[in-house]
This record gives structure tokens, C-alpha cells and sequence, in this order.
């Protein structure tokens, strides 16, 4: 990697927690070169502008989580057990998120609903990029006989997504894991049920 690679990756890995904390508003220049230890000419040498900055620590600290999850699915034998993993995941990641300040994918969903539109298609292509995940897991599972044939794949992976980016929220904000348990909880009794 290059000195100026190098650079950007180091205003990445330092920014990306900022923005998942204050977000796009409410993280400021001063913000950025204090985190980076860098000048204001050295962000924007690497970066043309904030929003910049913003969507590469987006993206990293999303490609941070999904790490993780491959990882923590990898040892898991069958879709469903990958299915219990992430949902495992999940409850873990409440407490514990890979990135400073909670999900990335929620916290920035947020954001851009109403304000950053130029983000609102990245984070959308993620967050269907999750579902489609959850959908290829529990469509495989049907296939190869692990969940029954009526299992509608596409509606139970939106079910799950929403559950659990719900229990995030709520759980952060209440700074309880309950919620999260709960939702786990019941996630892995619908795997049970739809099981054969």
C-alpha cells in the first residue's frame, strides 16, 4: 500500500466510529482532524469533501460487521445453524457493536431519510444486501430439506431484518439487552417451527 493509501485508510479507520457516533451533521472539521491527527489539507488531499470521508467510513465499517459475521458463521454446518450464528451475532453486536456507537446500517438509515438523499442509495443497496443474505440462508435450508416447502424465504428474511434492526434500536436506547433477547428468541422459535 502507498504512503497516500496509507493515509486514507488510517482518515477511515479514525472517522468511521465518529460518524457512526455524531453522525454527518453533527461531526464537525475540528472533529475529523482531531481523530485523524491530520490537517485539514491532508483530509482533503486524500478526500474531495466530508460526504466523501462519510460514505468510505460507511462502507468500512460496514465491511467491519460483515467480517465478523462471516466469521462467526463459518463454523456452522447447516443454513439454519448460520441462521442461529447470526442471530447470535446479533445479540452479541447489541453490546458489543464491531464500530463504536451502535449499527452502522440503522444509525446512517436514519440519517439519510431525511437528510444526506446522496447516501440514501447506498444504504438502501445494503440494507437489501442483508435480506438478500437472510433469503439465500433460509431458501438453501428449504431446498436441502432443513426447513418445509411453504417457508415464504423472502417475507420471514424481511421479518427477521426488521426484528432485529428494531431490537437494536430499542435496546441501545433503552441500554438493555432484553429486547434484543426476546427478539432472538423468537426468531430462532420460528426457525424451530418452520423446521422439518
Amino acid at each position: 500500500m502507498t504512503k497516500a493509501g496509507r493515509t486514507g485508510q488510517h482518515i477511515i479507520e479514525k472517522t468511521a466510529p465518529l460518524f457512526n457516533v455524531k453522525g454527518f451533521e453533527g461531526t464537525s472539521l475540528s472533529d475529523l482532524t482531531e481523530a485523524t491527527g491530520l490537517t485539514k489539507g491532508a483530509l482533503y488531499g486524500n478526500f474531495s469533501d466530508k460526504e466523501e470521508i462519510a460514505l468510505e467510513a460507511f462502507q468500512y465499517s460496514i465491511r467491519k460487521v460483515k467480517d465478523l459475521i462471516r466469521k462467526d458463521l463459518g463454523a456452522a454446518k447447516s443454513n439454519k445453524q448460520q441462521l442461529f450464528s447470526l442471530l447470535d451475532f446479533y445479540s452479541h453486536y447489541v453490546k458489543n457493536p464491531p464500530v463504536p456507537g451502535g449499527c452502522p446500517l440503522l444509525n446512517t438509515a436514519v440519517e439519510v431519510d431525511d437528510h444526506r438523499t446522496s447516501m440514501r442509495k447506498v444504504v438502501a443497496r445494503e440494507i437489501n444486501a442483508t435480506v438478500d443474505f437472510i433469503t439465500d440462508l433460509l431458501t438453501k435450508g428449504i431446498k436441502a430439506g432443513e426447513f418445509k416447502r411453504n417457508t415464504r424465504a423472502r417475507e420471514l428474511a424481511y421479518t427477521f431484518f426488521c426484528c432485529i434492526e428494531g431490537a437494536v434500536m430499542f435496546s441501545r436506547v433503552e441500554r438493555s439487552e432484553e429486547p434484543m433477547n426476546i427478539i432472538v428468541s423468537h426468531c430462532k422459535k420460528v426457525l424451530n417451527q418452520i423446521s422439518q
